[in-house]
């Protein structure tokens, strides 16, 4: 009996002498997995409901509850379906959902729904901010080579730009998931790219943490690096899909919307078609050998439309004198 007093003092004064962040880690992965557990018996529950004939359930969080907007934000907390969607648009599959719906979740959310467990995005941002740049950095360094440290940095800040975040996240329409309040989400739906650019750093700080350095690293060259050609990141100076989203943005409209129409030839050897359209009208169509590259194209046809830029026929007249 001594000996259990001695055990239970000693482990009494080892959990004081842990540390704080440790223990709300060990807290956090039971909560989780409590959480996953539950949500898994609710869809599991769900599909029997409706193999037997029965309508589907109503959508449900990742509690297993039932979804609610709370007045004062713009959607209720995501369920199994909003997960299941999220996972095919940045293709990854998610082990741990607690770290995406963290990604996902603006603090102006946190203001008006009472649940401790919810955290803000703004931790995740910064260390996606940092494995984003890690990983930028290291394809220019191994992909240029001649190329000094200050062109560089030229390179990277084009590729890590809060504007060219802000598209990728329209990409694969991050918004639709995004925790916000009402305000938030309006701002967004003005074209602020800000809070875009940061949610989409956040969810690479998410792949990170469920899936490693590997899963972060595929999922930045996935989706922004392959889709940028070498010689249009080393030859323009100009990103005219940023150009475009900046100047809506200055007239609080929606953010630009690209629409792949056409793909024809091989796999080698494949040319796209996309159109641009901005508050729901086409304003500019571009061909290329890439998507990124037809989206290009058709973001600089829209800039000339829009009077941003000159016509690239007025752009570089022919010579029409004939010598006199």
């Amino acid at each position: 009996m001594i000996s259990d007093k001695n055990d239970s003092s000693h482990h009494s004064e080892h959990d004081e002498k842990l540390p704080v962040r440790l223990l709300d880690r060990l807290r956090n992965r039971v909560d989780r997995y409590r959480e996953l557990g539950r949500a898994r018996r609710q869809r599991l529950e769900s599909r029997a409901f409706v193999k037997r004939g029965h309508p589907e359930q109503p959508t449900t969080d990742l509690l297993g509850r039932a979804s609610q907007i709370v007045a004062g934000t713009a959607r209720p907390v995501l369920s199994a379906k909003d997960f299941d969607e999220l996972e095919r648009r940045i293709g990854y599959t998610i082990k741990h959902r607690a770290y995406f719906l963290q990604a996902l979740t603006h603090r102006s959310y946190l203001q008006f729904v009472d649940n401790p467990s919810l955290r803000s995005n703004e931790r995740l941002e910064f260390l996606g901010d940092a494995i984003l740049n890690l990983v930028i950095a290291e394809y220019l360094y191994g992909e240029f080579e001649s190329l000094p440290e200050g062109e560089l940095t030229k390179l990277r800040s084009r590729l890590v730009s809060g504007a060219s975040l802000a598209q990728h996240a329209v990409d694969i329409d991050l918004e639709r998931y995004l925790l916000l309040s009402s305000s938030a989400q309006a701002a967004v739906q003005r074209g602020s790219a800000t809070l875009l650019a940061d949610a989409y750093e956040a969810l690479i700080a998410a792949i990170y943490l469920d899936g490693g350095m590997d899963a972060s690293r595929n999922f930045i060259y996935r989706h922004i690096i392959t889709h940028t050609r070498r010689d249009e990141l080393m030859l323009s100076d100009h990103n005219y899909k940023s150009m475009l989203l900046e100047f809506v943005q200055g007239r609080k409209l929606a953010s630009p919307k690209y629409l792949t129409v056409r793909e024809v030839g091989p796999n080698h050897a494949r040319t796209f078609s996309v159109d641009v359209h901005v508050s729901g009208m086409k304003h500019g169509s571009g061909d290329g050998r890439s998507k990124k590259e037809a989206e290009q194209n058709a973001a600089r046809e829209a800039l000339e439309f829009l009077g941003v830029l000159p016509p690239v026929a007025l752009a570089h007249p022919p010579d029409t004198s004939d010598g006199e």
